[in-house]
C-alpha cells in the first residue's frame, strides 16, 4: 500500500516538474519561434493530465498551468487560471463520461480549449475597448498561436502519456 502511495506522489511531482520545464522552454526567448509566434506547452500539458487523471486532478493542474501562463503573459492576473480551471475540469469530465483518451480526442479538445481561451482574451482585451482594426489582432496573433500550439501538442501528449504509463505500470506491479 505504501508503495502505491509513493508512486502516486512521485507521479504527480513528476507532472509538476515536467510542466515547469515546459514553462521554461515556452518562455525561452527565440525557442521554436516561427514568424514571431511561439507555441504554448503548458496548456497542452494540463489538458493531457486532465485526460489521463480525471476532473479533480485536471482542475488542479489547470490552475497551475493558468498561473504559469499568467506569470509569463500580459493578461489580468488569474485570467488564465480561471479559464484553465473550467476547461480542464470539463476535459476530465468529458473523458470520463463521453470520450476515450487518445491523440485525436486530445487534439480536438485542446483546439477547443485554446480557441476559447484565445477568443476570451481577444474579446476582453481588444474588442471590449473598441480599438480600430481589431480583427487583425485575432487573425495575425491569436489564430497563429492556437494553430502552432495545436501543431506541436502531440509531442507533449506523448511525453505525458509515457510518464503516466510508466507510473501506472509500476503501481500495478
Amino acid at each position: 500500500m505504501n508503495n502505491k502511495k509513493w508512486f502516486r506522489t512521485a507521479k504527480f511531482a513528476t507532472y509538476i516538474v515536467v510542466m515547469v520545464l515546459l514553462y521554461i522552454l515556452q518562455t525561452t526567448p527565440g525557442f521554436l519561434t516561427v514568424f514571431g509566434v511561439k507555441p504554448n506547452f503548458v496548456i497542452p500539458a494540463a489538458v493531457c493530465i486532465a485526460m489521463h487523471e480525471g476532473e479533480f486532478t485536471g482542475a488542479f493542474y489547470g490552475v497551475l498551468a493558468g498561473v504559469l501562463c499568467d506569470l509569463g503573459g500580459f493578461a489580468l492576473a488569474g485570467f488564465n487560471a480561471m479559464i484553465l480551471l473550467a476547461a480542464c475540469t470539463a476535459v476530465g469530465l468529458l473523458v470520463i463520461y463521453l470520450l476515450r483518451p487518445g491523440i485525436i480526442n486530445f487534439v480536438l479538445l485542446l483546439s477547443a480549449v485554446m480557441l476559447a481561451r484565445g477568443l476570451l482574451d481577444f474579446l476582453l482585451n481588444y474588442v471590449m475597448w473598441g480599438y480600430d482594426h481589431v480583427w487583425m489582432v485575432f487573425v495575425y496573433d491569436v489564430l497563429p498561436g492556437v494553430i502552432y500550439t495545436v501543431a506541436v501538442s502531440p509531442l507533449v501528449y506523448y511525453l505525458y502519456t509515457a510518464v503516466h504509463a510508466w507510473f501506472e505500470g509500476r503501481m500495478e506491479a
